[in-house]
C-alpha cells in the first residue's frame, strides 16, 4: 500500500502542469502591491470577468487607490461624473459614456455597471477616501459637431488621457487604475499614452494585459497557467521567457525578442475558449432618441455607410460576432 500511495504520489506530481502548483499572492493583492512602486497601474479593458468589480469591492482597494480612469467617459462631462459618484441624483449619467468619441461605448454594460458600483462603495468611504472616477475620452461636445472639420479636434485621444492622467492622477500625487484598450497602455506604445507620460514620468506604470488567448499552442501554455485567476509578472516567470509571437501583438519584433513587449504582466481569468463578450446594454438598444443621435452624428461627420458609428453596422457585426471571445 505505502508503495502504491508513493507511486500515485509520483504520477500526480508528473502529470500537473509546470507552475501551477506554485504559490502565488491572490491577483488582487498582487496589483495592488504593485502601487507600492508605481502611481499607475493600467489594465486593458473592458473586463470579460468580474476581476474589475471584485477588485473595486474589496476594501484594500479604496486604501491603496485613488482615481479610477477610464476610456468611456467624456472629459468634458467630469463635473457629471464626479457629482453622480459622490451621489447626488444625476438623471443624465448615461451621457458620460454615451457622449464619447467611440460609438461603441454608448452600449457597454461596463462602465454602467462600474460607475454605479463606485458610487454605492462611495457611500461606505470617509471623504477622504472616496473614489474618484476620471473621464479620458476627449471632451467632445455633439451639439456642435456638423461636419468632419467639427471632430477634428477631438481625435487625437491618447493625447486626451494624458492630460487627464498629468493633471488629475501625476501633478497631484495620487495612485489611479487605467482602464483602457492596451494600445493605449503598452511602455512601448509609441504614441500611446503610457508612453508618452513615462517620458515625462519614468517608470509610472504597471501594464497589464487580460490574457485572451495565446497565438500558438494555447491550450498546454494555458495548463502552464494553471489555476485562474492569476495575475502573474512577465520578469522571472516562464510567461517572459516565450517567444513574443506567442503574445497577440500588433506589430513585428525581431525573432529573439521574448516575452510581452511593454507589458509587465499578465492577467489570467480562465482559458481563452470561455470568456464571453461583454453583453449590450439593452437601455441603449431599446432608446429610439439616442439611437437617432448617432445616426445624426454618423451623418455630420460623414462617416462611411460601413462604419460602425451607424448603429445598424454595429449592431450587425455584434449579431454575426457570437457570444464568447473566441466562438
Amino acid at each position: 500500500m505505502r508503495l502504491f500511495l508513493a507511486l500515485l504520489a509520483a504520477a500526480v506530481l508528473l502529470a500537473a502542469p509546470a507552475d501551477a502548483g506554485q504559490h502565488r499572492p491572490d491577483p488582487a493583492a498582487a496589483l495592488l502591491a504593485a502601487f507600492d512602486s508605481h502611481a499607475i497601474v493600467a489594465k486593458s479593458s473592458p473586463d470579460v470577468g468580474t476581476f474589475v468589480f471584485d477588485l473595486i469591492r474589496d476594501p484594500r482597494f479604496p486604501a491603496r487607490v485613488n482615481d479610477i480612469v477610464v476610456e468611456c467617459g467624456n472629459a468634458r462631462l467630469q463635473p457629471v461624473l464626479d457629482a453622480y459618484t459622490a451621489g447626488a441624483q444625476v438623471p443624465e449619467i448615461s451621457s458620460v459614456w454615451r457622449d464619447t468619441t467611440q460609438p461603441s461605448c454608448g452600449f457597454s454594460t461596463f462602465y454602467e455597471q462600474l460607475f454605479a458600483l463606485v458610487r454605492q462603495v462611495n457611500t461606505t468611504l470617509p471623504a477622504s477616501r472616496k473614489l474618484r472616477v476620471l473621464a479620458a475620452d476627449p471632451p467632445v461636445d455633439w451639439s456642435r459637431v456638423h461636419t468632419p472639420a467639427d471632430l477634428e479636434p477631438f481625435l487625437d485621444r491618447d493625447a486626451s488621457i494624458v492630460s487627464v492622467v498629468k493633471t488629475q492622477v501625476l501633478q497631484r500625487n495620487r495612485k489611479a487604475l487605467m482602464l483602457f484598450g492596451l494600445g493605449h497602455l503598452t511602455h512601448d506604445g509609441g504614441s500611446g499614452a503610457v508612453a508618452q507620460l513615462e517620458r515625462e514620468h519614468p517608470g509610472a506604470a504597471y501594464v497589464i494585459a487580460d490574457h485572451r488567448g495565446f497565438t500558438a499552442d494555447n491550450a498546454r501554455l494555458e495548463r502552464r497557467l494553471g489555476p485562474w485567476p492569476a495575475l502573474v509578472p512577465l520578469r522571472g516567470s516562464w510567461l517572459g521567457t516565450l517567444e513574443t509571437t506567442y503574445f497577440p501583438v500588433n506589430r513585428e519584433y525581431p525573432p529573439a525578442t521574448r516575452g510581452y513587449p511593454g507589458v509587465d504582466a499578465y492577467l489570467y481569468e480562465g482559458p481563452a475558449d470561455l470568456l464571453v463578450r461583454e453583453p449590450l446594454s439593452a437601455r441603449a438598444l431599446l432608446d429610439a432618441g439616442y439611437l437617432a443621435e448617432l445616426r445624426h452624428r454618423a451623418t455630420a461627420i460623414e462617416a462611411p455607410p460601413d462604419s460602425i458609428e451607424w448603429p445598424e453596422t454595429f449592431f450587425e457585426r455584434e449579431r454575426t460576432s457570437g457570444v464568447l471571445l473566441r466562438g
